[in-house]
This record gives C-alpha cells, structure tokens and sequence, in this order.
C-alpha cells in the first residue's frame, strides 16, 4: 500500500516529530478503514494518469457441436470500455502564530492534524456516495458501464439488466417485521440466481454463490434489522410438547449473511452484496498518496507576512462504478 508522503520545510512540527506520529496514525487508521471496506469495494487500483481507461469483454463463447468433416465453429469477443477520472482532494488548515503561542494545552497543532486523518475516511464517503447515487463527496454520480444506474432493472439498451427480471433492483416490503426483511433478503439470494451472462447461461456458479452475503443498512432500524438476522423467528412462542424449537432461518438454510450498519443510510432501504462476486462493483484507483506540507514563517514569506502557519493536506484519486451484478437493492 502507498504510504503517506511527508513534504515541506522545517518548521517546529518536524522537530517534534509530530509528523511521523500523524503518518504512523493515518497510516494505522486508513489500513482498518480498507479492511473494513475490502469485501465490497476494491482498493489501490494502480494508475499512472489523469484518466485510466476499463474495458470488461462480455462473456466467453461456449463449446458447440461439432460434425465430423466440418469446419470448427468460430466466435469473438465483444468488448465495453469505460474511463475513470482522476480527481485532486485537498485542504489547507490555518492557524495565527500568536493563537499557537497562546495556546496552554499545546492542542492546536494535533488538532490541526486531525484534518489529515479525515483523509482516511474519504474512501468511506466515496463509497456511499456511488452505493447512495449522492454527491457529498465525488463530483458526480456514476453511471456503470452498461449505461444505467448502480440500481436498475434495464440496462442502458432496455433489455433485462444481468438478463433478470427486475435487474439488481427489487421492490421490498418496508421493515415493519423481522419476517418481511427476511423475505426481503431471501428475494435478493434468487435475484442473484437467476442472473445470467450474456451467453444466457448461470452468471454465478455455486461456489461464488454459497460463499456468502453482506448486508448494508440503516443503523436506524438496529433493533428490527438484528431480529431478523440472528433471532429466531418464533422464539417469542414457546414450543408444543416435543416439538423442536424454532431455528434461525438463515442459519438452518445455511445462509453465511453478515449485517453491516451505517448511519450513512438514512432510509429504509437495503444493499445486498454477494461476498464472492469477482468483481468489487465499486472500486478506488490510487494516482498519488495523501502528502502534507507544513508552512510557517521560515518556509513561507506570505506566512510571516501575515503571521500564520499552515498544514496542507493532498492526494489524487479516482472512484468507479464496476457492472454492479455483485450487489442488490432492496428499495423500501
């Protein structure tokens, strides 16, 4: 992984070494944000330009029969490509010399640093802003490579999305009860069955299928969300005599479902990404590492102008959106 690039003059934050603690702190926090990230968002996609350009070929040809004194059949591949642009993320966090020199806590300065590691969490943002379609972030909403949205039924040509009826979009139940969330889910698990490739076979073999799903929602609905996963579904009644106890349906069907929780979802909606998928539907190209630059009256004539010091915060990336056949909305 890029680590982060320490720039600039030698101002009293080098001296005190508060800069190697602020590397050794971003570069900490940022490994645990990818891995919290990794199963469903592909990370550090190398790039060496201010655009990279994608091209997936549509699926492989499949064996045909063959005649004895005839010639081989023949088929090519047909190919979709997509850019992704790089972008520049930055700030600069000033500070008056005096309101340092007056500081008693000495807290300005790590606080000012604080800036950067927020740099960390520009993956997370980035992240929901394409699963969301929402600009809190990127510049702009994404459009994926067949031409429509993250989430849809068609693609850009109107056919079928992933040759599925209803696409990677699903109309849901609401979460009133932990049995509609469950049936809910169980619809997203086939949609992705009865996804096919564009040779109208499988899309996903059981292997990829059975290795599992994550489940992002709104930490809003905790209390109903964690019923339907993890409790029994008739716990609350009490069983007839020599009968069996309700099981967790999910876990009796062999259902590897992991819940994910995030106040970034502010509805009721929910994403469903199969954990095996080949293909991460949102990925992070990496152009240049998060670099600071200290400035200070001895690095900078406008600094000591105006008595002011100064942390400068950059990097240089590039977000995309992958065909999304690894993740299914459950629009409520």
């Amino acid at each position: 992984m890029p680590q982060m690039v320490l720039t600039g003059g030698q101002g009293g934050t080098t001296r005190r070494g508060l800069r190697d603690a602020f590397a050794n702190a971003y570069d900490s926090v940022v490994e645990q944000t990818k891995a919290d990230l990794a199963p469903v968002m592909a990370l550090d996609l190398p790039s060496d330009t201010d655009q990279e350009f994608y091209a997936y070929f549509k699926d492989a040809p499949f064996p045909r029969f063959h005649p004895a004194g005839e010639n081989m059949a023949k088929a090519g591949f047909a190919a979709v490509q997509f850019s992704v642009i790089n972008y520049d993320y930055s700030l600069e966090v000033e500070w008056r010399r005096n309101d340092e020199g007056d500081d008693q806590l000495r807290m300005l300065r790590p606080r000012a640093a604080q800036t950067g590691l927020n740099f960390v969490y520009r993956f997370t943002d980035a992240f929901f802003d394409v699963l969301l379609s929402t600009t809190s972030f990127l510049p702009a909403t994404l459009t994926a490579p067949d031409g429509s949205a993250i989430f849809a039924t068609t693609d850009g040509g109107g056919a079928n999305r992933f040759g599925a009826t209803n696409g990677n979009l699903l109309t849901g139940n609401g979460v009133a009860s932990a049995a509609t969330i469950r049936t809910d889910i169980f619809a997203a698990m086939a949609q992705f069955r009865l996804m096919q490739n564009t040779k109208g076979k499988p899309l996903f073999p059981p292997a990829i299928l059975n290795q599992g799903f994550i489940v992002y929602a709104g930490a809003a609905n905790e209390e109903i969300l964690n019923e339907a996963f993890f409790q029994n579904p008739t716990s609350n009644i009490a069983p007839a005599a020599g009968a069996v106890a309700a099981q967790n349906i999910f876990a009796a069907a062999g259902k590897r479902v992991e819940l994910q929780l995030h106040q970034q979802i502010t509805d009721n909606d929910m994403y469903v990404f199969l954990r095996g998928t080949p293909y991460k539907p949102i990925f992070h190209q990496a152009r240049e590492p998060l670099s600071e630059a200290y400035h200070d009256e001895i690095t900078s004539a406008e600094h000591a102008r105006a008595k002011l010091r100064s942390l400068m915060y950059t990097t240089r990336d590039g977000y995309g959106l992958w065909l999304p056949y690894g993740v299914v909305k459950i629009n409520n």
